[in-house]
């Protein structure tokens, strides 16, 4: 009966532990920068893809030739680039507080900027992937128009999906390999 209350209180106390770092100022700060860093990207990304497809006249029911996957292509990259630099800066100033400063910055944003070359694959299969899946799933939803833009929703909630993926794994990279904590 004793080693039930100790195995309770212990329990306890690990879930305790557990509820204050998933509601740590680092994690909050993490997830506002984490949104206002898809922001920056989405911004660019949908700008891009709308204006290349207006300018290619790419219809928005297509996910598959190659003068769309050559925009995709473009604006996932130019997207990232502007991300990437965004996050970094946010990320050593106000998110990773207790990281060693010392480190020059080069190197730390290059170490950086190669995590996120991982997200950007996954990134790039996910949207890709699931904008054509859905498309062919659900060809209503491939032109929606809300306040007179008129977008491919799946293309929207594609991205979506993988932004969830994409900022997750992101954190657990900045925090174990880009902004370590100076040792004692």
């Amino acid at each position: 009966m004793e080693n039930n209350e100790k195995n309770t209180e212990n329990s306890s106390q690990l879930n305790k532990k557990l509820e204050k770092k998933a509601l740590s100022r680092e994690v909050v700060t993490y997830l506002i920068f984490g949104v206002l860093t898809t922001f920056v990207g989405w911004a660019v990304y949908f700008a891009i893809m709308l204006g290349g497809r207006a300018m290619l006249s790419i219809p928005n029911e297509d996910t598959t030739s190659g003068a769309y996957i050559g925009l995709y292509t473009a604006a996932q990259l130019i997207q990232w680039v502007c991300a990437v630099l965004f996050a970094f800066f946010t990320n050593r100033k106000w998110v990773f507080t207790e990281a060693d400063k010392s480190k020059k910055i080069l190197p730390q944003l290059l170490t950086f900027s190669g995590g996120r070359v991982i997200t950007l694959g996954l990134d790039y299969v996910i949207t890709l992937v699931g904008a054509m899946a859905l498309t062919a799933l659900l060809p209503a939803l491939n032109s929606v128009s809300i306040i007179g833009i008129t977008l491919n929703f799946n293309e929207v909630a594609a991205k979506v999906a993988a932004a969830f993926v994409v900022i997750v794994c992101n954190y657990i990279f900045s925090k174990i390999f880009v902004f370590k904590k100076k040792k004692d």
